[in-house]
């Protein structure tokens, strides 16, 4: 009987957490013509609310604007000052096998200066939950990976270090400085904050297993003088097996079934204030210091309002002017509380 009992929840547990969804159609949504046309991804899921939250974090991350309702309107709810800032933009679709689609939004962003960027997506298939590393790693397993990622950048930058300095590259133009400049990485990378998985510039899943990306040594300025560029490290699947919680076992490699951990953070949520104005909410990561952004949205309006703030003690308090605040708690995987402005307080609900 106790043998039945374990098969018949092992069972139930498959059915509620291990389905897995076909894969996803992801459509290119073009902006501009000719070889300097803008493409944009544009997923579609069986489940509509599952590809509504892929869709909404895409737009919101990268425009800070909310995704349409349809492909059909493509992107020209995109305004001028977006494509001002970014006029290179292009994407790649790295893993979608109904388990895990993955995505990588790469292209030209522009400031005071312009630098190519490359950011990576990761979405759990079935429910359109976006994937942090927290999610798919135990402690444990992040703190060992963080080491073998900074030994293997530190491995490289001694070796950089050495080949510079021999008799081989001794004519080389701008020998010296490029010695300073990695013989100063090397230092400074050994603060507390890269020693983190949190410290790392992104995190891509593929076929192939997970890469870890940190940045280049060099800022803009001195770009001509680094050779070596990013940083990457690949963990293959079999690598990762011992640092994967249960949820990131059966994500990643298909092997029994787990619930997604119960966290608002990094997620798009959406909800109402007083119960009669709809919003949606992209509630960035939790930094180390307990530091967090966010933007928010009227439905209504579609107008992106950022919110910046703290995570302490249970409460989530984002500001969004001098006397308009946002004070939450965490409810599972949404977020419960209150929009208070001025001397009025109005209850906020958000949900995934």
């Amino acid at each position: 009987m106790k043998t039945m009992r374990r098969i018949l929840a092992t069972l139930l547990l498959a059915c509620a957490f291990g389905a897995h969804a076909a894969p996803a159609v992801v459509q290119g949504l073009v902006h501009g013509s000719g070889p300097e046309a803008q493409r944009f991804p544009w997923v579609r899921t069986d489940d509509a609310n599952v590809a509504d939250r892929i869709n909404q974090f895409l737009f919101i991350d990268t425009f800070e604007a909310m995704a349409p309702a349809r492909a059909a309107e493509g992107l020209r709810g995109v305004d001028a000052q977006n494509w001002e800032r970014l006029p290179n933009l292009g994407y790649a679709v790295l893993r979608n096998d109904g388990r895990v689609l993955s995505l990588r939004v790469e292209g030209e962003g522009c400031g005071a200066y312009c630098e190519s960027f490359s950011v990576g997506h990761a979405f759990d298939a079935t429910t359109g939950r976006h994937l942090s590393p927290g999610d798919l790693f135990t402690a444990e397993g992040l703190a060992d990976m963080a080491r073998k990622i900074q030994a293997n950048n530190a491995a490289r930058l001694r070796k950089e270090i050495a080949a510079l300095g021999s008799k081989a590259r001794s004519k080389e133009e701008a020998r010296e400085d490029k010695i300073a400049l990695y013989t100063e990485c090397l230092t400074s990378r050994q603060d507390p904050v890269y020693q983190k998985i949190e410290g790392m510039r992104g995190m891509e899943i593929d076929a192939k297993g997970v890469l870890f990306t940190q940045g280049r040594c060099s800022n803009h300025a001195m770009r001509a003088l680094d050779d070596l560029d990013d940083f990457s490290t690949r963990f293959t699947p079999a690598q990762l097996g011992p640092w994967l919680t249960a949820y990131g076992r059966a994500l990643l490699l298909g092997e029994g079934a787990a619930p997604a951990p119960a966290s608002p953070f990094d997620q798009v949520l959406h909800g109402s204030i007083d119960a009669r104005l709809p919003v949606t909410l992209r509630l960035e990561a939790l930094r180390s210091d307990g530091s967090v952004a966010a933007t928010y949205f009227y439905d209504r309006y579609r107008k992106a309002i950022s919110v910046f703030g703290k995570y302490q003690d249970g409460v989530l308090l984002l500001e969004e002017s001098s006397d308009t605040r946002l004070r939450l708690k965490p409810d599972g995987a949404g977020l419960r509380g209150e929009w208070i402005s001025g001397q009025k307080t109005l209850p906020m609900v958000l949900a995934p």
